[in-house]
């Protein structure tokens, strides 16, 4: 993961990995426990769970595949931290 320094909250991806990592990142920054985020989203903490540490699965893999074969690179961003085009 491409992240950029600490006051640009934004990572070039590249695996499912690299997403969890990010996500986690955030969430972790708003002082979110894995729990409260799965009650907001009526989701399992454990799901919450897998997600951050990056669980592969078939969907993700073929998505990173096709991207790679496009040539096309994914960009997370925080939203208002300056590093989003739209900010």
């Amino acid at each position: 993961m491409d992240e950029q320094n600490s006051t640009t909250r934004w990572a070039r991806v590249r695996s499912a990995r690299d997403i969890g990592r990010f996500m986690r990142q955030a969430r972790r920054r708003r002082g979110t426990s894995q729990a409260a985020l799965a009650d907001e989203l009526g989701l399992t903490r454990q799901y919450v769970s897998e997600v951050e540490s990056g669980v592969d699965n078939l969907y993700i893999t073929r998505l990173f595949e096709m991207f790679d074969e496009l040539g096309i690179d994914v960009r997370l961003a925080e939203r208002g931290t300056g590093g989003g085009d739209d900010d």
